[in-house]
């Protein structure tokens, strides 16, 4: 297996079992805006040392930009997906608590804004797409809207482009440095 690939999949285990700690801990409401900062660490460290450690194995020959480019992204690609794939099985198997509780907070956020019948008739003077429905109609609506933006498919998905695109960039600027200032001469 190619470095950057092992070093991928290490990053994601350590973040794993960083994120599995704070549950078992009982921390794991606590430990999940950590968690996003620890995740994104992991992952320009996983990129930035599998790349350097992938240069060092083929003794720092001169490579094009692309094919640095192109091990960087190995490390960030697997990364992205192992993470992405845990963060579902974890939020809908493992510890359902954090999503629970953002729907049960938007929910309770969306009866402050509409807690009656009256507020609804002044939302329905200022917006036309609810004219023809009851309110009853427009919370069941609405709720629904909650339940599948912050469902585990969602998350996965959200995950899965957000590291993408970190992948990407780190990768990117992983090569640079590595490049102009790693390897200077």
């Amino acid at each position: 297996m190619k470095m950057p690939i092992k070093i991928g999949l290490l990053s994601s285990m350590i973040w794993m079992g960083i994120t599995l700690i704070f549950f078992y801990s009982g921390h794991s409401k606590e430990g999940f805006d950590a968690g996003i900062l620890i995740n994104v660490f992991l992952l320009l460290s996983g990129i930035a040392v599998g790349l350097y450690l992938k240069r060092r194995e083929e003794k720092f020959v001169q490579t094009a930009f692309l094919e640095d480019l192109k091990s960087a992204m190995q490390a960030g690609i697997v990364y992205t997906v192992a993470v992405a794939a845990f963060v579902y099985y974890y939020h809908e198997n493992v510890d359902p608590s954090i999503k629970n509780g953002l729907i049960d907070a938007r929910i309770e956020a969306l009866h402050e804004a509409v807690p009656d019948a009256e507020a609804y008739k002044e939302l329905q003077a200022k917006d036309n797409t609810w004219q023809d429905k009851s309110y009853d109609d427009y919370i069941e609506n609405q709720e629904d809207i909650i339940h599948s933006v912050i469902s585990s498919k969602s998350v996965f998905l959200m995950h899965l482009a957000g590291l993408f695109f970190f992948s990407l960039i780190y990768s990117f600027f992983s090569v640079i440095v590595l490049r102009k200032v790693v390897l200077r001469n």
